[in-house]
């Protein structure tokens, strides 16, 4: 039988986020291998996802890495939902932002593509300290205490994204996200209007508008990206208020279908950042 493609989506997700779990707790592989009686061989084949450990070895891993419960919970669930078979899994938004903020990172680096489209706020990837800043306040609605450093993690994010040797990063944005506005003294946005221009230098980078009233065959209901990678299944994950939902599989399919009708409404890239030039240049 073959695998089951979004169970080796998540357990690829699942090796993301112990991995960032690891480094954040300042462990190298070898030492966290001692600490759980495994090897590092194995620790490293766990990260990649390419080998599932028992649910016993996952919560000894969280606990070598002093995971607080709230985080433990959450990845315990995750690994539990992945071991007994899914449609798909709902990852709560309990636990470190900064982990949350890490785990995407990781994805990006074993990615060949990531495409995001974005119908309500700017994509992270061109977010300024402001405006990361506001943009993950608004969201943190359990009152986690990292958000500083999930700020940090995130421009990171946007750095490496930027950096040679990064993913392709296709965004798609429309013209109501652009001018979403942080209820702040000052105002963020120019500084992201900005970050946005600047990928015009970024061969690797594209970015894409759907003006307000541009004809659409598809309705943008929600934001998601899609992580494709060179030998596991394409990852679609889906944020919402109170979780993070993973698609893989068939179930990609209407997704990648929405994607590229929004990428046919959407302004040429030349035609894009003309559009962004304009915006900035008008904004008080």
């Amino acid at each position: 039988m073959p695998p089951d493609p979004l169970r080796s989506a998540l357990r690829l997700r699942l090796g993301a986020q112990l991995r960032v779990i690891r480094k954040r707790a300042g462990l190298s592989g070898a030492k966290l291998a001692e600490r759980i009686g495994s090897s590092q061989s194995k620790v490293s084949r766990i990260e990649s996802g390419e080998l599932w450990p028992p649910l016993a070895n996952i919560s000894n891993w969280l606990e070598a890495c002093y995971v607080d419960q709230r985080e433990r919970d959450r990845v315990m669930a995750l690994a539990e939902a992945i071991e007994s078979g899914v449609t798909t899994v709902r990852d709560l938004h309990r636990g470190s932002l900064e982990v949350r903020q890490l785990e995407i990172a990781n994805l990006d680096a074993t990615a060949t593509t990531v495409r995001h489209f974005q119908p309500l706020v700017v994509p992270g990837a061109f977010h300024t300290t402001d405006y990361a800043r506001a943009c993950i306040a608004a969201a943190n609605l359990h009152g986690e205490r990292d958000a500083e450093a999930a700020v940090t993690a995130r421009q990171a994010r946007g750095a490496r994204l930027r950096a040679p040797g990064a993913p392709r990063y296709h965004a798609v944005i429309t013209e109501a996200a652009l001018r979403w506005r942080p209820a702040a003294a000052v105002d963020s946005r120019p500084g992201v209007w900005r970050s946005i221009l600047d990928t015009a230098n970024v061969a690797t980078m594209t970015v894409q508008v759907i003006p307000t009233g541009a004809p659409m065959t598809a309705l943008p209901t929600c934001g998601f990206t899609l992580h494709d990678f060179p030998a596991d299944p394409t990852l679609v994950i889906v944020e919402t208020p109170a979780a993070e939902i993973t698609f893989s599989g068939a179930e990609t399919a209407d997704f990648v279908t929405v994607w590229e009708r929004m990428v046919s409404a959407a302004l040429s890239p030349d035609d894009s950042l003309d559009f962004v030039t304009q915006m900035a240049g008008t904004a008080p």
